[in-house]
């Protein structure tokens, strides 16, 4: 058993301790950020044997150069839900470090002249947020996490190349059963490889499935009886792919590096956005169809000098911030796939006779600060359960279920095929911003930007926009009838004459 300053930890943090945690053991499936916080959540609480597992390698540390050159993985926006989590578990200080800010957008003119639209600074009047973005690439996330871990939490063990067959729920606690999983083939995709068990086995008082959209600990629960957990994977009707690609604002002096670059190639149904890194250049995500014409042109891309070309007549504005060694790289990686929408009915715990089980993050939905959120709600649970670990699993698949599903759903609205399904998307979208600044205390701002506030409930969002569909029904209406009854009266006074 490993033993830590947890006292400290939680005192320096404020998080809640309780001395029924110290002797009791958990384990962690995924290193990713929301596993790496709920480990850090777990040891400020006092849990003093904490086990982390993950079938991939250990990301570089957060101070590598090599972060600048773009290339590792997307980028991440931290958005208040975000933010709030890794700054309640002390956190957000060495994220900070190595992230950048956003404060707006960046378009291009038709003439390819770079055109800014910046947020107002939160706090100001009219200001759009109440937080500024943090943007970094996902596994610099979970270095900066990786980093918190190994110098303050010794009672926090970290396990990469071990993998997660599945979770044994037939006796008291939940019985781990890992595995080694296949080498790596370097390919960025939307979930772990799969592994076979090797015999290796491990009891815990509480599993925490942190383990992505393919999680062996969520397959574990839809299998036993005990459970209603079920998967439902929906058929992506709107699949699009990607790669991504460095940009350099610094060949272009004065061209913003704080801004989100955006631009589109509409006959060749190419979509480029870019966030910036740290050390001031931009990771850009090139996002395309299958059956687009782009596609089929980046894949037939054989050289650098190629991709320069295809890219400097698709989307001219981005030429000049281009790099002839990036495009050779470019060329050569494989386009990656953007995970389709998945929705998990039924239980997302279990609980056992003298331990429990819970998923979190991308193994009930997709996003990485609900991800984030969803560790602070863990912990609110252990608090008023007093750690128990069943009581506690119970009481975060409550909190958190319906909230879950309610994300997936609204997300998937957002993501219509075709003009039909961009008019869906839009079209409330744009409503709800001009019924916003006319009615600010009747109407909410876009569900989009009320995803992104730690304030608002998933659940929540959906009742209140169906609330103000139901109004805004209302007062059109009662217009129509107020013009009809001037019409009316216009009529008969007229008739009368």
């Amino acid at each position: 058993m490993r033993i830590g300053s947890a006292s400290h930890q939680a005192a320096r943090f404020g998080s809640p301790i309780r001395a029924a945690a110290s002797h009791q053991a958990a384990a962690v499936v995924g290193a990713g950020p929301a596993g790496l916080l709920t480990a850090i959540m777990l040891a400020q609480r006092g849990w003093t044997d904490v086990s982390v597992f993950d079938a991939r390698a250990a990301p570089p540390l957060p101070e590598d150069q090599l972060w600048g050159d773009g290339e590792r993985s997307y980028q991440l926006g931290l958005n208040g839900r975000g933010q709030a989590a890794l700054r309640e578990f002390g956190a957000m200080e060495r994220v900070s470090r190595f992230s950048a800010t956003v404060n707006g957008r960046l378009s291009f003119d038709a003439e390819g002249k770079p055109v800014e639209s910046r947020l107002k600074p939160p706090g100001t009047p009219g200001a759009e947020k109440t937080y500024v973005t943090r943007v970094l690439q996902r596994d610099r996330l979970q270095a900066c996490l990786l980093a918190e871990v190994r110098e303050r939490y010794p009672q926090v063990d970290v396990q990469f190349g071990v993998g997660c067959s599945g979770v044994d729920l037939s006796g008291e606690r939940p019985l781990l059963e890992l595995c080694s999983p296949p080498a790596a083939d370097g390919v960025e995709d939307e979930a772990e490889e799969e592994c076979d068990p090797d015999g290796r086995t491990e009891a815990f008082d509480l599993v925490v499935g942190a383990d992505g959209v393919r999680s062996a600990v969520r397959e574990s629960l839809s299998a036993d009886e005990s459970t209603s957990t079920r998967t439902v994977r929906y058929a992506d009707k709107n699949e699009r792919r990607y790669k991504t690609l460095p940009l350099h604002p610094s060949a272009v002096p004065g061209t913003a590096a704080d801004l989100n670059w955006g631009c589109r190639n509409g006959t060749l149904d190419l979509g480029m956005d870019a966030l910036p890194t740290k050390e001031g250049e931009m990771v850009a995500v090139l996002l395309v169809k299958p059956s687009s014409p782009a596609y089929g042109a980046m894949e037939g891309l054989s050289s650098g000098a190629e991709a320069r070309a295809f890219l400097s007549s698709a989307l001219p504005p981005l030429e000049p911030y281009l790099r002839d060694d990036d495009l050779d790289r470019f060329v050569q990686r494989p386009v990656a796939r953007l995970p389709k929408f998945m929705l998990v009915e039924g239980q997302i715990h279990a609980s056992l006779p003298k331990g429990g089980v819970v998923l979190l993050g991308d193994a009930i939905k997709a996003g990485a600060n609900s991800a984030l959120e969803d560790v602070s709600v863990l912990a609110k649970c252990l608090g008023e359960c007093g750690d128990d670990p069943a009581a506690a699993a119970a009481s975060f698949d409550e909190a958190r279920a319906e909230q879950a599903r309610a994300l997936v759903r609204t997300s998937r609205s957002f993501d219509g095929r075709g003009p039909l399904g961009t008019a869906r998307f839009l079209v409330p979208l744009l409503l709800d911003i001009q019924l916003n600044k006319l009615l600010p205390r009747v109407f909410s701002p876009p569900m989009l930007r009320g995803l992104q506030d730690e304030r608002n409930t998933f659940v929540g969002l959906r009742r209140t926009k169906r609330r103000e569909r139901a109004v805004l029904l209302g007062l059109l209406a009662g217009m129509a009838a107020a013009a009809r009854a001037v019409g009316g009266f216009v009529l008969r006074r007229s008739a009368g004459v």
